[in-house]
This record gives structure tokens, C-alpha cells and sequence, in this order.
């Protein structure tokens, strides 16, 4: 049988990195159906030895391999066999995709624009998927409406396609105008959703991403005014920050002290206020354990819903502090006059977690802000932290740090790093409830306590070496991704599970191996 002469072996293996570009924002199952394809594809070549020795002629292709294998290394001195066999497996597209897209033919520059392309049609498509659960389902949790992955993951892909769509739109000159406006609408649209998201993460990574690029393309412009103009840039970003934390702070501390002369000391129904020094956390400039009757809320509360006052609602929160926290947001007390001021919406609201009257106003981005606040104050205040991301991870790298004391040479070896969390979480008789004892949410430090000083150095080598090897760090695609990745990393342990690493090791590869001509980002002046 005569195949068309369409299907070849090149494009065999262009349309096993669609299937990846699409796989990444939308599909696990289809980042293991698209790796062991081109996994298949790539073994059953008859140049197959000519690959390897192309391979092992491509030093950057090397040491990236070479992340996969420290960890195996790693098992030298593990005692936790069956954990390092599912880690390791997790890290199969550290050893697969560096070989395979390092040996397999180049990428036209005009098939990499199409390929970008459909990577930001993927990335619309998980949007719409998420606006359709936002829109159709009662979503407690917005972060829940990252339908295929956490919603962190999804964060970065969405990243990689924002910064992929403004260098089509402003560098490039391939696509015609029409596609520009629709990629700038899309673009618009991306960023958009990480505000309905609320994912800091995503929009910090963004600012930083940007602020970087226009610093270094002021420098690189010669001209003394872009110079300046990006030093007093970087100057007033973190002072602009600096005083808006402050601002909120300010919003979140209350003008009176928690017992001062001259309070009320019973309800209007005779009952004795108490004030719960247990409870000294704010709202809105007003302290939430003060004025407290929890008799009286406890029976209005039971007159106006069907959900218990001491059980978690929808959002499983418990409704008690909740409803607490809501009085509180409005300036009222908490007593039966105050419950009896609630709207039935206002009622619903606090079954549904909402725990604040800014949360149905402010913008989401702008509640984000105000709830991590309220997440470090409750931290300072009480020391509770389970189910607050922001409040957690202090936890999570307070662990990780005394991991590393203890296994500072060495690590605690591939293996053995899930044990060491959670005796090390015994140990610090830490507040966090079982089913929230993670890993660091950072993976600078999980390397190092892992593997060690060594094995962290080797690490930063094989993040930076690359770039430095093939001269990647002007071309845009790669310093941006090098730049999503590495901000990413202090809040996340990326490439501990399948989402993070496969886009760790295909967009690094991609970037680095598959294209025939760089994008290079600024001339030579």
C-alpha cells in the first residue's frame, strides 16, 4: 500500500507536538497519550542509532537528561522504595522529551507560529470549559473551576500563551492583521480570566515577566531616557506595592482597641456581651471577637437556615466563624438585633462561605489581596493556618528548611522525602491538619531537601546551563518561559507532579531544541 506522500515520519512527529500543545492546558491523560507516542515514533526509527549519536552530541540535551538521573542517583540513599518509584515515574518526561525532541527534525518558523497558535486556542478552550462551570454550577471555590489540572497549572500555561500571543501581535509579522486583533482579543481575554481565577500567581508572574522585558529593552535601546524611565520604574513598583499592602493593613486594623471604657456589656435582650480574646482577628476595621453572644446568634441562626451553626457549609468552612466574620464586615454585632438586620440573601451568602460584604463588590483580584491579609493576620494571631494557601506555605517551608538542616550533604534521598515532611510536621507539632501537611510549594527547597546542597547546585546548572550553552537567553520564547518558570518555582514544587513536569520538560525543550531560527528579541545596536 502507497501511503500520500503527506505522511511521513516529519510529520508523524509535528502532529505528536500538537497533540502535546493541546494536551498541556487541557488533558493529563493526553500528556501521557502524546508522550508515549512520540515516545513509539522516536524508538521506532530506523536511524535510531544516528539519534543517539546526536543525542549524546548535545551537551544542553545532556545535562537536561541529567535532572531525571540525579534522582535516581537519589535512591543510593533511600529507604522508601515504592514512593521513589512513583516519583521517578512521575519524572519520565525529564529523561523522555529532552532525547526525543533533541533528535527529532526542526520546527519551520512558520509552523511554530501555527503550533503557538493552537497552544492559545487550547488554553480558550480550558477558559471556556471553566466560565461554563462558573456559570452553571454552584461553585463554592473559584479555583474549582480549573477543571483539568490545579488551578496554579493552568495559571502558567495561560502565561506562556499571553506572553506567545503579544510577540505574534507586536514582533512578529507573520500573521495578517486580522489575526492580530484576534489575538489581541484573545490575549485580553487570557488575562481577564486570571483575574476571575484570582490566581496571583499567574498575574504576578505576568508583571514581573512584562517589568522585565521593558527594563531590558530600555537598556538595550541606548537612549538615556528609557533608562532612566525603567530605574525610577523599578524603583516605584515595589514602593507602589509596598504602600497598597499597607493600605489594606490599615483597612484591616480597627481604629478602637479590643476592650476599651465605656463599652456596652449586654445585648438588648439583657444577655452579657463576652469579648473572646481568642477570636482578636478584624474585619473591615472591626475586631471580630468583640461584642460576642453566641447564644443569641446560634438561635437566630437556626430561625433563618436549614444548615446546622456548628457544622462546615457549602464552601466547608464552619458557618459559626463564618457568620462571624460576615456580622463583622458589616459593622454590626453579634447578637440577635445584628441577625435580625441579615437579609435572606445576606443568609445565603454565609452558607455559601462568603465570609465578607467585599467579597460581593471588590473585584476578585482585589478580595484575593484582602483575604491573603486576613490569612497572615489569623497566622500571627492564633497560629491556624489549615485550608489558607498563602498561610500554609510558610508552614510547608518552615518544614522544608529544618528538612534540610538535618540532611543538609545529602538530602533524604528520592525516596524518603514524603516521610521526612511528615515526621518533620510531628516534630514541629505543627497546627496544619493531616489532609494539609504538604510538600514546600517550593521547588528550590524541595530540591535541597531531597538531594542536598549538591544535588540543589546541580540543579540551578541544569536551569541556567542551557540558555547559557546555545545562547537562548535573547531569543523571546525562552527567556520568557526561563522567567515564567524559575517565578513559578518559589511558590510551587513545578515538577513534582505530571501537570508541572511535562510542562517543564516540553516547553524547555521545545524552546530550546525543536525550532530552526530563533526569535530573537531586540537587534544589536
Amino acid at each position: 500500500m502507497i501511503l500520500p506522500s503527506w505522511i511521513n515520519r516529519a510529520n508523524l512527529y509535528y502532529a505528536g507536538l500538537i497533540l502535546m500543545l493541546v494536551a498541556l492546558p487541557l488533558s493529563k491523560y493526553l500528556m501521557s497519550v502524546s508522550q508515549l507516542y512520540l515516545s513509539a515514533l522516536w524508538l521506532l526509527d530506523p536511524q535510531l542509532l544516528q539519534k543517539w549519536k546526536q543525542f549524546f552530541k548535545n551537551r544542553a540535551a545532556i545535562v537536561l537528561v541529567s535532572l531525571f538521573f540525579i534522582h535516581v542517583i537519589g535512591l543510593l540513599w533511600t529507604t522508601d522504595f515504592d514512593y521513589a518509584v512513583k516519583d521517578l515515574r512521575t519524572k519520565v518526561p525529564l529523561l523522555a522529551l529532552p532525547v526525543i525532541v533533541a533528535t527529532s527534525p526542526k520546527v519551520s518558523r512558520s509552523l511554530f507560529h501555527y503550533l503557538m497558535l493552537i497552544f492559545i486556542v487550547a488554553n480558550v478552550l480550558g477558559t471556556i470549559a471553566s466560565m461554563h462551570e462558573l456559570l452553571t454550577r454552584d461553585i463554592t471555590e473559584i479555583r474549582k473551576i480549573s477543571l483539568f489540572m490545579s488551578h496554579i497549572r493552568f495559571s502558567l500555561n495561560i502565561c506562556v500563551a499571553i506572553f506567545s500571543g503579544f510577540y505574534m501581535i507586536f514582533i512578529s509579522e507573520f500573521f495578517s492583521l486580522k489575526i492580530k486583533i484576534l489575538l489581541f482579543v484573545t490575549i485580553v481575554w487570557l488575562l481577564v480570566f486570571l483575574f476571575i481565577l484570582e490566581s496571583v500567581t499567574g498575574l504576578a508572574i505576568v508583571l514581573t515577566v512584562t517589568f522585565v522585558l521593558c527594563v531590558l529593552a530600555a537598556f538595550k535601546s541606548g537612549i538615556k531616557l528609557m533608562k532612566a524611565s525603567s530605574i525610577i520604574i523599578l524603583i516605584a513598583i515595589p514602593v507602589s506595592l509596598f504602600f497598597y499592602a499597607k493600605s489594606l493593613y490599615e483597612d484591616y486594623v480597627p481604629d478602637k482597641p479590643f476592650v476599651y471604657e465605656g463599652m456596652d456589656l449586654t445585648t438588648k435582650q439583657g444577655n452579657y456581651y463576652a469579648n473572646d480574646t481568642t477570636l482578636m482577628l478584624a474585619e473591615n476595621g472591626h475586631w471580630v471577637g468583640q461584642y460576642l453572644h453566641w447564644g443569641e446568634i446560634r438561635e437566630e441562626w437556626s430561625k433563618r437556615s436549614s444548615i446546622n451553626f456548628d457544622s462546615v457549609g457549602n464552601s466547608g468552612h464552619f458557618v459559626r466563624y463564618t457568620l462571624l466574620r460576615y456580622l463583622t464586615s458589616k459593622g454590626l454585632r453579634k447578637d440577635a438585633e445584628a441577625m435580625k438586620k441579615l437579609t435572606d440573601e445576606d443568609i445565603r451568602n454565609v452558607e455559601n462561605g462568603i465570609a465578607n460584604i467585599n467579597q460581593l463588590v471588590e473585584s476578585s483580584i482585589q478580595n484575593r489581596m484582602r483575604t491573603i491579609v486576613w490569612e497572615l493576620m489569623l497566622y500571627r494571631s492564633t497560629g491556624y493556618l489549615s485550608g489558607h494557601s498563602v498561610a500554609q506555605r510558610i508552614e510547608f517551608w518552615n518544614a522544608g528548611i529544618r528538612i534540610i538542616k538535618k540532611n543538609f550533604w545529602f538530602g533524604t534521598g528520592t525516596g524518603d522525602i514524603k516521610n521526612a515532611y511528615e515526621n518533620e510536621y510531628v516534630e514541629m507539632n505543627t497546627q496544619l491538619e493531616p489532609q494539609f501537611r504538604w510538600r514546600t510549594h517550593n521547588q528550590y527547597i524541595a530540591i535541597f531537601a531531597a538531594l542536598g546542597v549538591f544535588g540543589c547546585l546541580w540543579f540551578l546548572f541544569i536551569l541556567c546551563y542551557p540558555g547559557f550553552r546555545l545562547r537562548m537567553f535573547n531569543d523571546f520564547f525562552y527567556l520568557v518561559f526561563f522567567l515564567i518558570l524559575s517565578l513559578s518555582m518559589l511558590t510551587e514544587d513545578t515538577i513534582e507532579n505530571q501537570a508541572g513536569v511535562t510542562f517543564f520538560a516540553f516547553f524547555t525543550v521545545f524552546f530550546l531544541f525543536a525550532r530552526s531560527e530563533k526569535a530573537v528579541m531586540f537587534s544589536k545596536t
